[in-house]
């Protein structure tokens, strides 16, 4: 790995590959902190490269110091968790014989407080080969030299290693620090199609909407014709960051918006998080019948094409997006599809209360339920206890609770008999302090 400034992270970075590779080669780009110390505390082998604002350049110079055949080449602030990496190491032997010069693994980003905001797939692992090196000064990426085509083994669903930067970079923290580097890459290479994506997301990160977009566009007007199709950062992935871009300038039209969402998926039709961004912009707008059409259709394509290489952000806010598929039909007064996607969480997490708020208030609003009186009623407690062990105080003042802020008294009422002794009035007073 290349590293500066790492003490938070180095110790965990070099962790996991203990017991696992022959040697751990760390290069040092210039750190004032004790990351250098800690890798020498660990048996890293550490190197010094004096930066020259290009991370290839860095790389490859960590490349020219291993000696063994296949080369692990992890960010400080990533790692694979234990069994994965010993799942890694029977891969290699593995594929020691075949045809392919890198594995594919999983990336989960992860935020500081550990949640998964997006997953997608990167090559970590490869030989150590002469002619296979990095090329570009920023958002490198593997190529060979000799002009052969990189054949990558697909171990996505055995392999996934966590990103744990991805909440620093989404506050800020980072933002912009990668400008003067694209900026560079462009003035050598202006019609690279993948740096003008790049230059869009750092206008993205400052929030400088309209540039973004002008970047993206241009990322997509230079965009072979023979790239157009595929499921990746620089294609697919551009395209949805053009997509919110384009809802966040705030002079543009909700026609400019249909137009540009059109456009990417007549070109990426299997990508769900084309719908997922559209649908919580009409859920935002109050246009639930539209967010409702475009979350179903995000859930579908997810289901049938799956998250390799794509819906990354939909996989990653699958919770948030059943939440609004839910409230988006309940709006429409679609009640069997709210109590669907309600049901659905509830049985992952029963303790989502505004999930069972809305639930609640579809069965409310049920006119069948609502003939059946008392009876309609047993009938709702009977169904909670397939999330809620009723005969627990807890459980039962959770639904008490989720049936009062939902407006409907009469379950109130029902769920109070389940009570015995002295909890309804203890439980009056725990919703009172609240």
């Amino acid at each position: 790995m290349i590293v500066k400034n790492e003490e938070e992270v180095i110790m965990q970075a070099l962790s996991w590959g203990k017991g696992i590779v022959s040697e751990q080669i760390v290069v040092d780009t210039g750190s004032t902190d004790r990351t250098v110390e800690i890798a020498e505390q660990m048996g890293a082998k550490v190197y010094h490269f004096t930066w020259i604002d290009d991370f290839a350049a860095a790389k490859n110079f960590a490349l020219s110091k291993a000696r063994y055949e296949w080369i692990a080449f992890l960010d400080a602030d990533e790692y694979f968790p234990m069994e994965d990496a010993k799942r890694l190491l029977a891969l290699v032997k593995e594929l020691q014989d075949s045809e392919f010069h890198g594995i594919l693994a999983g990336r989960a980003n992860v935020d500081n407080k550990g949640n998964i905001m997006a997953v997608n797939t990167q090559c970590r692992v490869f030989r150590n080969l002469p002619a296979l090196k990095f090329i570009r000064r920023i958002h490198e990426h593997l190529n060979m030299s000799d002009g052969t085509l990189l054949r990558m083994a697909d171990a996505v669903e055995l392999l996934t290693m966590y990103h744990t930067g991805y909440g620093e970079m989404e506050s800020g923290k980072k933002a912009g620090r990668n400008l003067k580097l694209i900026q560079a890459e462009l003035a050598d290479h202006p019609d690279d199609y993948e740096m003008w994506g790049y230059l869009g997301q750092e206008y993205e990160i400052r929030d400088e909407w309209e540039e973004a977009v002008k970047a993206f566009r241009k990322a997509m007007d230079l965009m072979p014709e023979i790239e157009k199709g595929s499921y990746d950062v620089p294609t697919s992935l551009a395209a949805l960051r053009l997509l919110e871009s384009v809802i966040h300038c705030k002079d543009a039209t909700e026609e400019e918006i249909n137009k540009t969402y059109e456009e990417v998926i007549a070109i990426w039709p299997e990508e769900a998080d084309y719908d997922y961004t559209m649908g919580k912009y009409y859920a935002l707008k109050g246009n639930f019948p539209a967010a409702e059409k475009h979350l179903v259709r995000a859930v579908q394509l997810l289901e049938q094409y799956g998250n390799m290489a794509k819906a990354m952000m939909l996989s990653g806010e699958i919770r948030s997006a059943y939440e609004l598929l839910s409230v988006s039909c309940y709006n429409n007064e679609n009640m069997a599809g709210c109590v669907r996607y309600a049901t659905l969480l509830l049985k992952e997490d029963p303790h989502l209360m505004n999930t069972l708020m809305v639930l609640l208030k579809a069965f409310h609003e049920d006119p069948v339920t609502a003939s059946k009186g008392e009876e309609g009623l047993l009938e709702i407690v009977s169904f909670l206890g397939n999330f809620y062990n009723l005969q627990e105080p807890e459980e039962r003042l959770f639904v008490l609770k989720g049936a009062m802020i939902a407006g409907y008294p009469e379950l109130a009422i029902v769920l109070r008999r389940l009570f015995v002794s002295e909890e309804p009035s203890a439980a009056d007073q725990a919703l009172n302090r609240e």
